[in-house]
């Protein structure tokens, strides 16, 4: 009997927390739609030589890993930032400013 109040308790409190079905929908966002057509557009405006000089670049620069580790006095957490820069001082400008107060080291093989 004990278990069963229990149970009824808990049917009653999930009950109570569920919205009742209201017959409208809700507003439906259109912006995502917006944002992917919009980027198939330019895709679409950009001339091959030009993502054959994208494409490239992409293949020619160098990566860059490193270790970042928030916030930059009590590390709590370590995560791998990677960058595509020029060169090593460049990349680790790039990760200093994706990640915020965090301090930013050489990657090892545990981070």
């Amino acid at each position: 009997m004990f278990r069963i109040s229990f149970i009824a308790a808990g049917i009653l409190l999930l009950a109570a927390g569920t919205a009742p079905y209201s017959g409208t929908a809700a507003p439906a966002d259109y912006s995502g739609a917006a944002k992917s057509s919009s980027m198939a557009q330019e895709k679409k405006s950009e001339t091959v030589t030009q993502k054959v000089k994208r494409v490239w670049h992409d293949i020619t620069t160098p990566n860059y890993d490193f270790c970042v580790a928030c916030p930059a006095l009590i590390p709590l957490s370590h995560e791998t930032c990677h960058v595509q820069a020029k060169n090593q001082s460049e990349a680790r400008a790039k990760c200093g400013e994706q990640h915020p107060f965090c301090s930013v080291s050489e990657t090892a093989k545990r981070c």
